[in-house]
This record gives structure tokens, sequence and C-alpha cells, in this order.
């Protein structure tokens, strides 16, 4: 009876730490909407590896929180883009709002995914290409996909692979060059056991190294000259621990490898929904701006980072509305100066955040910049007066045009300050009955033409 009893024992003890086989059915599905968090490295060694061995990330941190959101090429912005070759059932996911390209920046920068029973590969890619005010959809396809990872995935496994994909950077009379994207790919399953992270613990789990050696290339056409051809050579390892219940990596990193020593610049995990908490240890964010006012279109605007200490920092800054911000002069969101040019009027609020390997701080100054309407794009338009009602008013205006829905409005005083700003919302009405009785000046913008009229308030 002992000897049965000790067998079972033994028995399911040999399963609770066997190894797993991650396939196609381990990998997430168009609709997957899944979440997870970033952290800072702290002292953790993700070089560590073994046979049934416990990776314990219980008490990593958090900076921020984002979703995988899985979607179809037809539920992405891209649904009207013709991506000849891209496979049918293929898979979307937005990696970066943006890019920074030296001369270009690209916008809502989508990979396309393939899931089959051999693989789960990358074979497409779409951008957004804004070229004189305007937004331009292109995407490509590859022409040699990238095996990310090889099915059925075992511990031990190893492969290589090759990739290749070319995204036109303009469209038909603007045709501005093409980025292409090539290197190769090697994997190697280094390890199996479980790994422990602030959503769950003792999850079983294959790890995979992958060392990727990419060249992308910004290739410019100029007109009448020979085509310029700019290289930016990317080298990156990437540690992912895959389980067979989340569908994505219970953990990703990613950084450089020099010397054999690994620097990891990120770092995500599969997460429940949660508050992120600065950390004392972080660094103190603080800025300034070189101006506070100036007019839309016309006044570009220097963000001064003056966060302590200097070094060692990522940045990340949010604009507050963001409809019609533009970084500009080769600056992005997450440049350490940007640069911006605002189009619309309004008020704007700006908020920096700063993250270095002991974790991050923000700041926010609330109405920090105000931008009034460019005078040379305002249009004093006897059809708006028209529509506009009751006008004098004691409570609100009203409009009299439903395509004015979305607008964006903003009410001056006589003396050029703004009172108001805001959205048409659905009710055409903005409320002015707490203004003074006086007289005021009411601009719209709608798709960058502004129309102003004078109103009073009783």
């Amino acid at each position: 009876m002992y000897k049965i009893i000790l067998s079972i024992l033994c028995f399911n003890a040999f399963w609770v730490s066997a190894q797993i086989t991650i396939n196609s059915s381990d990998m997430p599905s168009n609709g997957d909407t899944i979440r997870y968090s970033t952290a800072s490295a702290g002292t953790y060694d993700f070089k560590l590896t073994g046979t049934d061995y416990h990776w314990d990330y219980s008490n990593i941190g958090i900076n921020d929180q984002d979703l995988y959101s899985f979607k179809a090429l037809l539920s992405t912005p891209y649904a009207t883009l013709t991506l000849t070759g891209l496979p049918i059932g293929s898979i979307g996911y937005k990696i970066a709002d943006s890019i920074n390209l030296g001369t270009e920046t690209i916008k809502d920068v989508y990979n396309f995914y393939q899931k089959t029973s051999n693989g789960w590969f990358g074979v497409g890619t779409a951008v957004t290409l804004p070229i004189q005010n305007n937004n331009f959809k292109t995407g490509g396809v590859y022409s040699d996909k990238d095996e990310i990872y090889v099915f059925n995935l075992n511990y031990d496994d190893f492969d290589s692979t090759t990739f290749r994909v070319t995204t036109p950077l303009g469209i038909a009379f603007l045709n501005v060059g093409s980025f292409v994207q090539k290197g190769y790919r090697v994997n190697k399953v280094e390890g199996w056991g479980k790994i422990s992270t602030p959503y769950a613990s003792n999850i079983n789990c294959l790890k995979i190294k992958s060392r990727v050696e990419e060249m992308d290339s910004l290739k410019v056409n100029i007109p009448t000259q020979t085509p310029i051809s700019i290289g930016f050579p990317i080298s990156r390892v990437e540690y992912k621990w895959l389980s067979k219940t989340e569908k994505i990596p219970m953990m990703e990193v990613t950084g450089t490898e020099i010397g054999g020593t690994f620097v990891p610049a990120t770092i995500r995990y599969r997460d429940n929904f949660r508050n992120p908490v600065p950390s004392p240890l972080g660094p103190q964010a603080s800025f300034t701006v070189n101006k506070d006012s100036g007019i839309a279109q016309l006044d570009t605007f220097r963000l001064i980072n003056q966060t302590s200490p200097s070094i060692g920092n990522t940045y990340e800054w949010t604009i507050t509305p963001n409809v019609g911000v533009r970084y500009v002069k080769g600056t992005t969101s997450f440049s350490s100066n940007p640069q911006v040019v605002f189009d619309n009027a309004g008020k704007y609020s700006v908020k920096l955040k700063a993250t270095n390997i002991a974790g991050f701080r923000d700041t926010t100054v609330t109405d920090l910049i105000t931008i009034k309407p460019n005078p040379a794009k305002i249009q004093s338009a006897s059809t708006l007066k028209s529509i506009i009602y009751p006008n004098p008013s004691t409570d609100k205006i009203n409009f009299n045009a439903p395509q004015l829905e979305n607008a964006l409005y903003a009410i001056y005083d006589l003396n050029g300050k703004m009172i108001i700003n805001g959205v048409v919302g659905k009710s055409l009405s903005i409320d002015v009955s707490s203004f003074e009785k006086g007289k005021y000046i009411l601009v719209l913008n709608q798709n960058n033409i502004y129309l102003s009229e004078i109103i009073s308030i009783q």
C-alpha cells in the first residue's frame, strides 16, 4: 500500500514539474485584448536560466500599463489599405504610436502576424506618414517572413531565420521613398521551469532567448538626383517566458548584450489592472517651456527637460488635448527636449514621465500653454452669423448646422483673452450662462478652417 501511494506521489510530482510544449493554440487570436505592465530592471539578472528552474520576479515593480489588442486588418486604421499578399486571417497589433526615422516620423505603427501549425510569423507592417498636414497610410508585406516562433516549441530547440519587408513612404505624386527592415533572428529555448510575477506564481513556462540583427534603411527620393539611403543598424536580445495559459509572454525583456553583459531596455509582463505607483527612488521629473502662449500653426514651443538626475532616464511626454499636436524638427513624444507646433487654438496641459532603473516619477502642469487662432486662417463669414442663435444670448449659443458637431471652439474677450474652449457636442450648443454681460469673439475651427463672429451676452 505504501509503495502504491509513493508511486502516485512521484507520478504527480513528475507532471507538476514537467516541461511544456508551446504550439499555435498558445498564441493570440483576432479579438484578443490582454493587459500587461511595464517595469524597471532593478537588480534582476534576466540571463539566469536552467532546467526545472524558478524565475522569481514576484517583487518586480510597475511603471505603467497598456493593452495588447490583436485585430484583423479591417478592424485597424488600415482597413482601406490594400496589402497585396498579406495572408488571410493575419493578426494586427499596434507596436508604436510613432517612430522617428530622422528625416521622417511615422505614426500608428502596426505589425501583422500569421499563426499556423508550423509557427508564429511576422508577415506585414503598416504606418501613417504625415505629409503636408495630411496623413497618408501605407504598408508592406514581408517578402521574407520573420519566423518569431517555430512550432512545436520545446526545451533546447534552436532555429534561425532571415526576414525582409519594404514599406513605401508616400503615395502616387508624393513618393517620399521607402523604409526597409531586413536582418536575421536566432532563437534558442534555453530553459524551462516556473515563473512568478505580481500577476501569478509558479506558472509552467519555457524561456526563449532571441538574438536579432537588423538593418533598418530609409531610402529618400530626391527629384533629378540619385536616391539617398540612410541605414540604422539595430542589434537586440529578447528574453521571453512563454506559458500555456496567457497567449502573450508571462514576461518579455528586450535589451542589448555587449561582451556578455545584458542591459535591459524594456520590460513587460502579463498583469491585471492596477494603478502604477511612482517610485520614491525614481528620477525627479521637472520641466519648463520656452514660452507659454503663441499662434496656431505658426509658433514652435520647446519643452525644456529639467529632470534630476539628468542621465540614465527615458522620457514620455503627454499633451492634453492631443488633437492637432505635432512634434517637429526630428523630435517625438519620447524625446528628452521635444519641439511642438499646435494646429488648434486652445489651452494645453503637459505631463512629463521620467523613468530609470529604479522606477518612475511624473509631473503635470495644467493649462500650461495657450494657443490663439492663426489670423491668416480666420475668416469672418456671414454664413456663421446665420447659423448661430440666439445672438444676443443669456444662457446658450446654439448652432443650426449638424455638420458642426465635433468642431473645436474658443471664446475670447475683446482683449484677446481666452475665456473658454472645447468641442461642439451633439447638443450643438455652448453654455455661456456664467459669462458676464458684454461682447465676445466666438471662433470655430473645423478641419483647420477658422470662422469667427462677435456674440453678445445679456
